[in-house]
C-alpha cells in the first residue's frame, strides 16, 4: 500500500525538491547578498519578515485560485511567477525593491507548497500518512541542505544565482504536468477557534509560535551571521548545509521517541538542548575550531527543528480527532505569525548584544523561555493518560487549502 501510494505521490515530491533546491538557495543568498553590499542588520530582517509575511497571507488567499484552475495550473503560475521574481531580484538588487518582492515570493511560495502537501494528503490514508508525510519531510529539508551547496557554483555578487534558482523554479513545473494523477479534491473540516486551542492545548500553540521565533531566524539571519565572523562563502555554505541536514536526520527518531514518552517532557528537552547548543555556538563558533562549529550546526538543526512537530503532536493530544484539521491549521498560523515577526526582533539583538553575538543570544533566549513556560504548565496541568496521545506527525496533517 505504501508503495503504491509513494507510485502516486512521486512526481509531486520530485517537482518539491527541484523547487526547494532553488528556494533554499535563495533564501540563503538574499541576506550574504544584502550583507555584501553593507546593508543594515534590519533592512536584511525586514527581507526576511517581509518573505514569511507572504507565507501567512498567502495561505489564506489562494485557495479560491487553485479551486477555479486547478492544482496543476496553479503550480504551473505561481512557479512562473516565482522564477520571475528571482531574476528581478538579481537584476535590480536595491534593499527595498527586495522587501517587495520577498513578499511576493512568500505569497507564491505558500502557494506551491499547498498545492504539494494537499496533493499527498489527498491520495494519502490514515494508515500511510505519517510515511508519507516522513518522505515529504525529508525531500523538503534534504533539498533545502543541498540547495546551500549551490551558493559555491557562482560568485555570490553575479546574476547567475539568481538565473539557477529561476531555472530549477521553472523545471519544478514538468514532473507535476506531466503527471496523469487526479486532481485532488478540496474537503470541508470542522472548525477550532485559536482562543479554545489555547485553553486546550497552551503549551502546543505557544510551542508552534516559538518555533516560528526560532527557524524564520535560522534561515534567514543565520547566514548573515556567519558571514559577519568572515568566514569564506564555501565554509557557510556548509555550515548552512549541516544545519538543515541535522533538522532533516533528527525528525524521525525524536518522533518515536515522542511516540514512547511524555510529550511535554520531549519539547522540554529539545528547548533546552536548543538553548545549550546555542550558547555553545557561541563560544566555540570560529574559524580555529571549524569541525566544532560544524558539529554545533548540525545539532543546530536537529534540535530546533523538531519543535515545530513536536508542539502539533502536543496539540493534536487534547484536541477531539474530529478538530486535527481545525487545529493544525490554527498551529501553521501561529507558527507564520512567529516567523515573520522573529527576524524583527533578533535584528534588534543582533544590534545591542555582545558585540556581534546578539544572534545566538536571541536563540539562546527563546527555547529557554518555552522551556520555562513548559515547565510551569505541566506543573499546573495533569499528563495525559496513555491511551489519549495521537501518533507523531513529522508536519501538519492538513494544509489551508484543504481546510
Amino acid at each position: 500500500m505504501l508503495w503504491e501510494t509513494l507510485k502516486q505521490t512521486q512526481t509531486a515530491l520530485l517537482s518539491l525538491f527541484i523547487l526547494t533546491l532553488g528556494s533554499g538557495l535563495l533564501m540563503t543568498l538574499l541576506p550574504l547578498r544584502l550583507h555584501a553590499a553593507h546593508a543594515s542588520v534590519m533592512v536584511i530582517g525586514a527581507n526576511t519578515a517581509a518573505y514569511y509575511a507572504g507565507l501567512v497571507i498567502g495561505s489564506f488567499r489562494i485557495e479560491r485560485f487553485i479551486q477555479r484552475v486547478g492544482h496543476i495550473r496553479a503550480f504551473s503560475a505561481f512557479a512562473s511567477a516565482f522564477a520571475v521574481i528571482c531574476l528581478l531580484q538579481g537584476l535590480w538588487p536595491n534593499p527595498w525593491f527586495w522587501v517587495a518582492t520577498r513578499l511576493v515570493g512568500g505569497f507564491c511560495t505558500a502557494a506551491l507548497f499547498i498545492v504539494i502537501e494537499s496533493w499527498l494528503l489527498a491520495v494519502s490514508t490514515i494508515k500511510t500518512r505519517g510515511q508519507i508525510l516522513a518522505f515529504y519531510m525529508i525531500a523538503l529539508y534534504g533539498a533545502q541542505a543541498f540547495g546551500q551547496l549551490l551558493l559555491t557554483a557562482s560568485p555570490l555578487k553575479s546574476l547567475i544565482p539568481f538565473i539557477l534558482v529561476s531555472m530549477l523554479a521553472s523545471l519544478a513545473v514538468i514532473p507535476l504536468a506531466m503527471t496523469k494523477a487526479v486532481t485532488p479534491e478540496c474537503q470541508a473540516p470542522s472548525t477550532l477557534t485559536i482562543k479554545k486551542l489555547y485553553r486546550l492545548s497552551a503549551s502546543g500553540l505557544l510551542g508552534s509560535f516559538s518555533s516560528g521565533l526560532l527557524l524564520s531566524v535560522v534561515y534567514g539571519l543565520l547566514p548573515l551571521f556567519f558571514a559577519q565572523l568572515h568566514l569564506s562563502v564555501h565554509k557557510i555554505a556548509l555550515l548552512m548545509f549541516a544545519v538543515v541536514f541535522g533538522g532533516m536526520c533528527l525528525q524521525y527518531p525524536i518522533g518515536r521517541l515522542s511516540d514512547e514518552f511524555d510529550r511535554r517532557i520531549m519539547l522540554i528537552i529539545m528547548s533546552l538542548l536548543t538553548a545549550t547548543t546555542s550558547l555553545l555556538l557561541l563560544l566555540f563558533v570560529r574559524d580555529t575550531h571549524w569541525a566544532i562549529s560544524l558539529a554545533l550546526s548540525f545539532l543546530l538543526g536537529g534540535t530546533a527543528f523538531t519543535l515545530y512537530p513536536l508542539s502539533i503532536s502536543l496539540a493534536s493530544d487534547n484536541v477531539n480527532p474530529n478538530d486535527i484539521v481545525a487545529a493544525t491549521q490554527s498551529l501553521l498560523l501561529i507558527y507564520s505569525i512567529g516567523a515573520t515577526i522573529g527576524p524583527l526582533i533578533a535584528t534588534v539583538f543582533m544590534h545591542t548584544i555582545l558585540y556581534g553575538y546578539g544572534l545566538l543570544t536571541y536563540l539562546l533566549i527563546v527555547p529557554l523561555l518555552l522551556a520555562a513556560f513548559l515547565l510551569w504548565r505541566k506543573s499546573t496541568r495533569p499528563v495525559l493518560p496513555d491511551e489519549y496521545p495521537q501518533a507523531f506527525v513529522s508536519v501538519p496533517q492538513t494544509t489551508p487549502i484543504s481546510a
